[in-house]
């Protein structure tokens, strides 16, 4: 018999649970959502084989969108259908660690591993064009950020948070910026639409006039709760300090941090050890 999920929230993430993401205080009301979920998910998919239907991985999609279940069953599809076949160079990438390994070694994304903004949210660092040496190492950047994503979603604390990313664009030139063309309309969508996370803050530091010419693409596919999310700062990082305690942040973003580099992420994240290469 499957193990059916039991709620072991503390009594403060449990009351923002419901608070903001409109938490069935009874577990059985809650489990009744999930299989709910699952069965319609089941019946309109059919072949499933490919996506998780327990308990646990469900509730991150009703989590998402405040237990609308509606809203719940349109996210998991969409997850679906790009993990089978709506953006396949990308999962197999994902699906192939040992492919991020080099770009990933570099630093171009670093989750923090031990440290949260001041609102509780969990933090990532993004420098895209940073080690890019390849034409396709944006797209290795986006997978090297799902794996990262799947990564977090197992910790509900994360699920109920949400996520601050701060991107330093100070590697972006027009390399990056010819390759974010190519993928961003598919992975604004894979954000938004997709991916069972709770972005609550978006800020760019050091952007330059090449970011200013892409997010006037790319910003018709933004919902406007994304877009006002988006924080422009310019080559200062006071508000970012603000949001963050400098202390966890690197040099690069003036903080009083450790150098980052990424050997948690490939060991931890990625599943990597030091023998792992590149095929």
């Amino acid at each position: 018999m499957v193990d059916r999920y039991e709620c072991k929230l503390s009594a403060e993430l449990f009351k923002k649970a419901v608070r903001d993401l409109n938490e069935p205080e009874d577990n059985e009301v809650r489990l009744a959502a999930i299989d709910r979920l699952r069965v319609r998910f089941k019946e309109s998919v059919g072949d499933v084989e490919k996506t998780r239907t327990d308990d646990a991985f469900l509730l991150r999609f009703l989590r998402v969108r405040k237990f609308n279940e509606d809203a719940a069953y349109k996210s998991l599809c969409n997850y679906h259908n790009q993990r089978i076949k709506g953006w396949k160079d990308l999962y197999d990438l994902v699906d192939d660690p040992r492919s991020l390994k080099t770009l990933a070694a570099t630093g171009p994304l670093l989750p923090l591993q031990n440290a949260r903004a001041r609102d509780g949210t969990f933090v990532i660092l993004v420098r895209p064009g940073h080690g890019f040496t390849d034409k396709k190492d944006m797209l290795r950047l986006f997978a090297i950020l799902v794996r990262t994503l799947e990564y977090l979603l197992e910790n509900e604390e994360f699920q109920i948070y949400g996520l601050t990313v701060v991107e330093d664009l100070a590697n972006f030139g027009l390399g990056s910026a010819l390759q974010m063309s190519s993928y961003g309309k598919k992975f604004i969508h894979m954000l938004q639409e997709a991916m069972p996370i709770r972005v609550k803050s978006v800020n760019m530091v050091n952007e330059a006039l090449v970011f200013d010419i892409i997010y006037a693409v790319v910003s018709r596919f933004l919902k406007d709760k994304m877009k006002k999310r988006l924080q422009l700062h310019g080559s200062s990082c006071d508000k970012i300090h603000e949001m963050i305690d400098p202390a966890h942040l690197p040099q690069f973003l003036n903080g009083t941090g450790p150098d980052p580099d990424g050997e948690w992420l490939i060991s931890e994240i990625l599943g990597l050890k030091e023998c792992d290469t590149e095929i």
